[in-house]
């Protein structure tokens, strides 16, 4: 395993930090306690919309700002103190949910925009700190191991956060609605306090810039789109991103609902989400050790092919339990364990992948076009899935022909050049 410095592991720590949001609050307690509490007056269609579109606004806007973010990382200050900048509008978001009461739903909708946005701010941020704290030899392994805490952190906090809720009276609380509000104030301190190893651990190497101009951070983006277009391996490596990620992100985003369409309990597709972070640990470090010792572009090859397998298995499986060695598994949990060996990988040794592919000075204005890419990605993959399935009559074949992004973003891989080795 590759030596860490405490700058590596005060970076890896912000993912343990930072994983607790996305996971706890992002895509666990906030859609319950936004319709049982919040909007739980309003009728079920409109609910939903109204959910929906907080959501699709978080992330249309935070992908319209992510170009924008980057420049001003880049051309108003260091990285890390625009990092601490957006992780505390983040915070203190979320911890502002906590006082919205019963039935103002757009209130509290309007604070999860604005948390979500300074969650998306603070990951451009700490993407682009990942040549600072590592070399071209373990670039590889250190952006694995960001990941990899992340889920472990991720984990434990939502399993905690779980055990409160279930078992509130236990913990002196009245009732569901009091456990889900000391939840999101545990995540919101679990944030918090991980992230200040990478303020005492990790330093910047680019200077705090002049005073902070709005025309020089544009002219800054102008420049970066023209060396995008020019650089031909950066233009085909966010373009095979830009196709795979939204094949990994709608396997994601989609597999709660194609679960429902299968009859699958809400039970089950709970520990399947657990489960995808438990198997994610250990496989995303086993797979950004390899890439560290021989090269990260095969692997990335090789969680391509492991995604096809996992939407052929997914168009495939059934309801009925898969007999293991004697015991009755939950085919679903075999998706969760295939999607846990392949997510991590794919996203760490994309990451630091781009960082050996762009200059080092200026990382955050291309992270944030390639954030921009990651939140605008899952929009062909759900609408690829709902057409074909609506013209086949059957989501089976929609889950199949995600097969195509996959195939697209491998055939677009192979035009991008070498990675730099110093």
């Amino acid at each position: 395993m590759p030596r860490l410095s405490r700058a590596a592991i005060g970076w890896a720590l912000y993912d343990w930090a930072a994983s607790g949001y996305a996971l706890c609050i992002l895509a666990g307690f906030f859609p319950i306690l936004f319709q049982s509490y919040w909007a739980s007056d309003l009728p079920a269609d409109r609910e939903t919309f109204w959910y929906g579109l907080f959501v699709s606004a978080a992330s249309l806007l935070g992908a319209i700002a992510a170009p924008f973010l980057g420049t001003l990382a880049d051309t108003g200050g260091s990285r890390k103190r625009w990092l601490i900048r957006f992780a505390l509008l983040g915070m203190a978001a979320t911890l502002s949910l906590v006082f919205v009461g019963r039935g103002n739903w757009p209130l509290a909708g309007s604070i999860f925009v604005i948390g979500t946005l300074g969650y998306y701010g603070a990951s451009i941020c700490y993407n682009a700190l990942l040549p600072v704290v590592s070399s071209t030899k373990n670039r590889h392994f250190i952006s694995g191991l960001g990941f990899a805490v992340g889920y472990l952190g991720g984990v434990l906090l939502f399993l905690g956060c779980i055990a409160l809720v279930k078992w509130h009276r236990f913990f002196g609380l009245a009732n569901e609605i009091s456990a889900l509000h000391l939840a999101f104030l545990v995540t919101v301190l679990w944030w918090g306090f991980f992230t200040l190893p990478l303020l005492r651990m990790v330093h910047d190497t680019v200077p705090d810039r002049q005073r902070l101009s709005i025309r020089k951070s544009l002219a800054h983006l102008w420049e970066t789109l023209l060396e995008i277009r020019q650089n031909k391996s950066i233009l085909w490596f966010l373009i095979a991103y830009w196709f795979y990620i939204d094949g990994v992100n709608t396997v994601i985003s989609m597999a709660s609902n194609y679960g429902k369409v299968l009859g699958f309990e809400t039970e089950t597709m709970l520990a399947t989400l657990v489960l995808v972070q438990i198997v994610g640990f250990p496989s995303t470090l086993l797979v950004s050790w390899l890439s560290a010792r021989y090269r990260g572009r095969p692997f990335l090859y090789l969680g391509i092919a492991l995604y096809l397998v996992i939407v052929l298995y997914g168009a495939l499986m059934s309801k009925t339990p898969v007999d293991i060695a004697g015991y009755k598994i939950p085919s679903l949990y075999i998706l969760g364990f295939l999607v846990g060996l392949g997510q991590g990988g794919i996203q760490a040794i994309s990451r630091s992948t781009f960082t050996l592919l762009i200059p080092k000075d200026r990382t955050a204005s291309f992270f944030g076009i390639y954030n921009m890419l990651g939140q605008y990605a899952a929009l062909l993959g759900p609408l690829l899935m709902g057409l074909v399935a609506r013209l086949t009559g059957s989501p089976r074949y929609g889950v199949a022909a995600l097969a195509f992004l996959f195939l697209c973003g491998a055939a677009a891989l192979l035009r991008v050049g070498p990675e730099k080795t110093a």
